[in-house]
């Protein structure tokens, strides 16, 4: 078996013992153990050759700790490494120890570094750019969203102001003594009990002074608006007023004054603001007067325990002076148009009784209990709670119509915009402004609308800027319209406007002046930021047109989520298509939809104000990375002056610009500087800073660079490809040890020429190490060279799995280990003439030329062209002196 192995491995040219030269044939002939024994045997020549490194890490078929170690040491660039490899004793130890301490203070350090970089911190630049900046779209709006008379002509939204004017006038609630008594059933005094009772006496029916409503003028005071004495009632009547007074009579105003009725002199007087009368127990009044001295009941019975004894009144301090309640809590109404000398009591008194009994029975067979408790007006006593329900109800009905008669209920552009002009030209009303229909303040309309036209102002001022002077027809205002103004929004152009939201409100009789600085906001995406791109093209947002902004995505989950939860939808949001053709606003009659509604709202503020919206499926609302927003400043002055023409007025002409001082305001929203701010978040610690400080850590501590990191990789690689060639080497050992020795010694010579000139020779480790263990035995008998082409490098080591390859996988320049003191053979190619012509010398690993006595000048070039030549051509080299070949 082993005769057969060595066969196959070595390749020798048939002719090589014919042709050898004279002077390099051995004294004798070498026998096959003698060339054999070499390659079977371990000897010490192998060991002697090693090369310097870290590849060389294994001695003795065992990984060299120590040695690896050592080259590491004299290769490192770690400066406490590199001290330790050139010290002894103690000091080596002294470098080890502070390398290790400081390699431990870096850890340390590299651990806070990169708890720092995880926290993703930013910083805000601000920036101020000198550029012109575009102008912002401005959407305005009447205070008073639906016109008087479009309200009262649709039932639905007159029913619903029926219902507010009974809940806040006097078809449920009464002004008076009268009130407090229905309200509570009952008065208690909060006085300590008098020391005598009030004695009884008998009611009085036909008196000589009642309480009256009236309209009345009163001085009013400009600084402090308190007013002056008492006002005079404005009625056909024996009162005059001084007119001649120009500026008495400009200090009057109109109110609505509780009064004493004379009916003998036919005056109302005194007259005061109902709130300065004070309800009162008066313990005596004047038989068939009506009048009340200033005596009070002080007790704490019950009303219904003592109403015999005591009279109800109202009574002002300034003048000391009371006024009984009549027993049916009537409080007459004096119109300024009646003639109190024929004024009849009787039938004044009857005819208002008449009218609250209607009313009260058109609450009770019109307005069921369950429509009461759906308006929200049960529980509500206070008049700002009341009105602000109202205007919700009034929305409710508006909602259930359908979008061209919502949008014929409110102003058209021309009655709200009367004059404009921007950057002092001439607006183009239908092509400047747009229609913007809002939920809450009715037809809005937007200037700068569109998005392909870019606007600029020219300078800075009001001048350059968007002037317009806009009409509020008081006369058309509703009830439930507690403000006389316009609200005005600055928006970028391609987000939605949200009046109600962002709006700002601007009275009439002034010019309201707003200035606007535009800022920009560029933010940075996850995981430094939680800013997203986009967003209006989620299946929840109902703001359809426009671009995404954090409100509207807000106003949008909270649709949706009313929606799933009612099955209707809140007619303050618009009713998109994705919720289907199905769902309508909620019906303001509808109790369990106005319930549910509640309920849900209740539910997503608590929701919004512990910032848990993300648990809303497809409704998380990011900020956007871009975002546009506008600053604006507000002042106002009193307008018009008097001397300037507006409309339809001339200068001077008080009484007509009295109109528009009540019913119109001029607005100016322009730039105040031609530039704006831009905020740009930037990552405050960033991956380079990161390396910059690990790069300055590992330099300061250990001296560290990132060929040092290079270093330690390149020692687990070549540790690792050491260790899995220990184990392959391993396993070849064992098999090669199997083969008997004895056997192998008889191989034949001639069988090995055979073989070696059709294949090339490939020894396993054991091989390689056994015939050169025999050659150096026998190098001193023997000068034969023998050619072994083909094989391994002294130092590698090749498994079996490695002998399979093929041959073309081999070099040529790979041959066997040879001594110091054994002769180099050479193959040699000649000419015709019996010159050498190529001569190439094996394995010149001694660095000392090859002994030989011919004549050689080939250079490496040669030789490399020789080795291809030798490919092309058929002829073999051959080791002897040239002799005469036949053909």
């Amino acid at each position: 078996m082993a005769e057969d192995r060595i066969k196959s491995k070595l390749r020798r040219p048939a002719s090589i013992e014919s042709t050898m030269s004279s002077r390099t044939k051995p004294r004798h002939k070498p026998s096959p153990m003698s060339i054999l024994m070499p390659h079977l045997m371990v000897g010490e020549s192998f060991r002697k050759y090693r090369p310097h490194g870290l590849r060389n890490i294994r001695m003795n078929g065992h990984l060299d700790w120590n040695q690896l170690r050592k080259s590491f040491e004299k290769q490192s660039t770690f400066h406490g490494i590199s001290h330790a490899a050139t010290a002894d004793g103690k000091w080596r130890w002294f470098w080890y120890t502070a390398f290790t301490i400081c390699l431990l203070a870096l850890l340390i350090q590299i651990f806070f570094l990169i708890s720092k970089y995880r926290q993703y911190g930013k910083t805000v630049d601000l920036d101020l750019k000198f550029e012109n900046a575009p102008f912002p779209s401005i959407t305005i709006c009447n205070l008073n969203p639906y016109k008087k008379s479009a309200i009262q002509s649709n039932p639905n939204t007159k029913a619903m102001m029926e219902a507010y004017s009974r809940r806040i006038g006097s078809g449920d609630k009464t002004e008076g003594i009268a009130a407090a008594l229905s309200a509570t059933g009952g008065l208690h005094a909060k006085v300590r009990r008098a020391k005598r009772k009030a004695k009884g006496k008998p009611r009085l029916r036909d008196r000589r002074y009642h309480q009256a409503f009236a309209q009345c003028l009163c001085d009013i005071e400009q600084l402090t608006g308190d007013r002056k004495g008492s006002c005079f009632a404005a009625f056909k009547g024996k009162i005059e007023i001084d007119t001649n007074n120009t500026a008495g009579f400009m200090n009057l105003h109109t109110s609505r004054c509780l009064c004493q009725l004379d009916t003998v002199s036919k005056a109302l007087w005194p007259c005061f603001p109902y709130s300065s009368w004070k309800e009162k127990l008066c313990s005596e009044c004047v038989d068939n007067t009506g009048h009340c001295p200033m005596r009070f009941y002080k007790g704490n019975e019950l009303y219904e325990n003592i109403k015999e004894q005591v009279d109800l009144c109202l009574c002002h301090k300034e003048y000391n002076h009371c006024v009984s309640t009549r027993d049916d809590g009537i409080i007459l109404e004096i119109s300024p148009n009646d003639e109190l000398n024929d004024l009849d009591i009787g039938k004044k008194i009857a005819s208002q009784l008449s009218a609250q009994q209607e009313k009260q029975a058109e609450v009770t067979t019109t307005e069921a209990p369950t429509v009461t408790q759906a308006l929200g007006f049960e529980e509500l006593t206070d008049d700002i709670a009341i009105t602000s329900q109202a205007q919700e109800n009034l929305m409710f009905a508006v909602g259930e119509m359908s979008e061209k008669a919502k949008e014929s209920m409110s102003y058209e552009l021309d009655e709200l915009v009367l004059k404009c002009s921007f950057n002092q030209k001439d607006c183009q009303m239908d092509r400047d402004f747009t229609l913007h229909y809002d939920n809450t303040f009715g037809n809005c309309y937007t200037f700068n609308y569109n998005r392909t036209a870019e606007v600029a102002s020219h300078r800075a001022g009001a001048n350059y800027g968007l002037r317009v002077l806009l009409y509020a027809n008081v006369s058309e205002y509703l009830p439930t319209t507690e403000a006389v103004g316009f609200r005005i929004t600055v928006h970028d152009k391609h987000i939605v406007p949200f009046p109600d939201a962002f709006g700002y409100s601007a009275p009439t009789g002034f010019m309201s002046s707003f200035g606007v600085r535009m800022k920009q906001f560029i933010r940075l995406e996850p995981p430094y930021g939680h800013c997203r791109h986009g967003g209006e093209d989620a299946a929840t947002f109902v703001y359809t047109g426009f671009q995404y902004s954090v409100e509207a995505c807000h106003r949008s989950c909270a649709q949706k989520v009313i929606v799933e939860a009612c099955g209707c939808a809140d007619p303050m949001y618009p009713v998109a298509e994705m919720f289907g053709n199905n769902t309508k606003p909620c019906q303001a009659v509808n109790m369990d939809q106005r319930e549910c509604l509640r309920n849900t709202t209740l539910w997503l503020g608590e929701l919004y104000s512990k910032g848990k919206e993300a648990i809303i499926p497809d409704c998380y609302c990011h900020q956007p990375c871009q975002e546009t927003n506008y600053e604006v400043t507000y002042s106002s002055a009193r307008w018009p002056s008097g001397s300037a023409k507006v409309m339809e007025c001339l200068p001077g002409d008080f009484l007509c610009l009295e109109k528009y001082r009540k019913n119109a305001a001029m607005v100016q929203i322009f730039y105040e500087e031609l530039n704006y701010e831009t905020m740009q978040e930037s990552p405050a610690y960033t991956l380079t800073s990161v390396l910059a400080d690990l790069g300055g850590l590992t330099g300061l501590w250990i001296g560290a660079s990132v060929v040092s990191l290079l270093e330690i990789v390149t020692l687990i690689v070549f540790a690792t490809q050491a260790y899995v060639r220990k184990r392959k080497g391993s396993i070849s050992a064992q098999s090669h040890h199997s083969v008997p020795v004895h056997r192998a010694s008889r191989v034949s010579l001639n069988t090995l020429h055979k073989s070696s000139t059709t294949q090339s020779v490939k020894l396993s480790v054991m091989d390689i190490r056994s015939i050169k263990s025999i050659h150096s035995n026998h190098s001193s008998k023997s000068k034969q060279s023998i050619l072994i082409e083909d094989l391994p490098p002294a130092i590698q080591e090749q498994s079996d799995d490695e002998e399979e390859t093929t041959e073309s996988s081999r070099t040529n320049g790979s041959c066997r280990y040879l001594a110091p003191g054994e002769d180099l053979p050479c193959l040699c190619k000649y000419h015709p003439d019996g010159s050498i012509r190529i001569m190439k010398a094996l394995c010149p690993v001694h660095g000392y030329m090859v002994r030989r006595n011919y004549d050689y000048s080939v250079s490496n070039s040669e030789e490399e062209d020789a080795e291809d030549e030798v490919h092309r051509e058929p002829e073999p080299f051959y080791s002897a002196p040239y002799e005469h070949r036949k053909k």
